[in-house]
C-alpha cells in the first residue's frame, strides 16, 4: 500500500510532537546542556521511497527515520545532553530531494527545540540548494563562499566542518553522486587556517582525510587533535601522519556509523577536558538486509554491536 507524502510527514510531525513535549511528558525534564560535550551523528539518509525501490526483505526505506528518532530521543535523555551536535553529511536518502530534507528537519527538530546547536556538513548524497530550504543560513555563515564550511567553538576544543560535496551534473543517478572534492578555495582556506590555530581542533568532513588528500596537512598542524568522518557507515579508527621526519606526528582519525540506514547504526558523544577529548561510542545495531533477505540474523551482527558499544577513543591534546 502506498503512503502519500502528506500522510507520511503527518506521522513524523505527530511523533516529533511527542518528543517536543518530553520536557513535561514521558521523558521528564531535559537535563542542563553540557557545553563540554559534543554529539556526533552521520549519514542520516532520510527520505521517502522512490520508484518502488525497497530492500529485498520488504523493508521500505522509510523505516529509517524511526531509528533516527529513537537515537535523537536517546541523546535528549542523557542527564546532561551535549550543547552541540554535529552531523558529518549525507542528510538526504540518495539524491538530495526536497522531501528528504523536510523529513530530516522534523527528525532533528527536537534537538534544536531543546536548545542544542545543530551544525551539519555536506555529504555526497546532498544538494546544497535543497538543503538550504529546510536548514537555512549556511550560505551566510560559511567560511568559504560557494561551500558550507562551519566552525563550532566549544570551551576546550573547536570543530571545523569541511564541505566535500561534489554536486552531480545528473540528478537521480547513484553513479553520479559518488564524487567528492574540496575545491581550490576551500583547500587554500584550510592551508591558511590550520597553521594559525591556537586551540585544540578537530577537522571533520564526510569523506576521509586521505580521500581528500589533506591527511598530511592535518597531521602537520600541532593543534589538530583529531579527524572525524562519515561516509562508510562503519565505526572505524585509524591515524593520520605526516611522514618520518623529526617533526612527524600522528593524529587520530575516527569514522562514524549511520544514524539509522544500514551497516553500523549509532552515534558518538565526545566529552572534553583541558587535556583531552574522549569519544564514547553508542552502537545500537548492525544490519545489511540486501544480502540476507530471508535468513535469521547472523551472530556476527550482534558481535559487531557488542564490540563497539561502550568503547572509548581518546584524543590527547598535548
Amino acid at each position: 500500500m502506498k503512503t502519500s507524502r502528506r500522510a507520511f510527514l503527518g506521522g513524523l510531525v505527530a511523533a516529533a510532537g511527542t518528543l517536543e513535549g518530553c520536557a513535561s511528558t514521558g521523558m521528564g525534564t531535559i537535563g542542563k546542556l553540557d557545553p563540554y560535550a559534543i554529539g556526533v551523528i552521520s549519514d542520516i539518509h532520510t527520505g521517502l521511497p522512490w520508484a518502488k525501490q525497497q530492500y529485498r526483505t520488504g523493508r521500505e526505506y522509510p523505516w529509517q527515520p524511526d531509528m533516527s528518532k529513537r537515537l535523537v530521543r536517546e541523546i535528549l535523555s542523557l542527564p546532561n545532553p551535549p550543547a552541540n551536535v554535529i552531523g558529518l553529511g549525507d542528510i538526504s536518502l540518495a539524491f538530495g530531494e526536497p522531501g528528504d530534507y523536510e523529513i530530516a528537519a522534523e527528525v532533528l527538530k527536537p534537538l534544536t527545540d531543546a536548545g542544542i546547536k545543530l551544525t551539519l556538513a555536506m555529504g555526497n548524497h546532498d544538494i546544497r540548494a535543497e538543503f538550504l530550504k529546510f536548514f537555512p543560513g549556511y550560505d551566510k555563515t560559511t567560511k568559504v563562499p560557494g561551500r558550507f564550511v562551519s566552525v563550532v567553538e566549544t570551551p576546550h576544543a573547536d570543530f571545523i566542518l569541511l564541505d566535500s560535496l561534489k554536486e552531480p551534473t545528473k540528478r537521480g543517478s547513484y553513479k553520479a553522486v559518488e564524487g567528492f572534492e574540496l575545491g581550490d578555495a576551500q583547500k587554500k582556506w584550510l592551508e591558511a587556517t590550520l597553521p594559525a590555530l591556537t586551540k585544540p581542533t578537530f577537522v571533520c568532513s564526510h569523506h576521509m582525510a586521505d580521500t581528500l588528500k589533506i591527511g598530511r596537512l592535518c597531521a602537520k598542524s600541532p593543534k589538530v587533535v583529531g579527524y572525524l568522518h562519515g561516509h562508510h557507515h562503519h565505526w572505524m579508527t585509524n591515524y593520520l601522519f605526516n611522514g618520518y621526519a623529526d617533526t612527524a606526528r600522528e593524529v587520530r582519525m575516527m569514522g562514524f556509523p549511520s544514524l539509522g540506514l544500514d551497516h553500523d547504526i549509532g552515534w558518538g558523544l565526545i566529552r572534553t577536558t583541558s587535556e583531552r577529548a574522549v569519544l564514547h561510542c553508542h552502537a545500537r545495531d548492525h544490519y545489511f538486509p540486501i544480502r540476507r533477505p530471508t535468513a535469521e540474523r547472523p551472530a556476527s551482527w550482534d558481535a559487531f554491536v557488542r564490540d563497539w558499544d561502550g568503547r572509548r577513543i581518546t584524543f590527547e591534546f598535548a
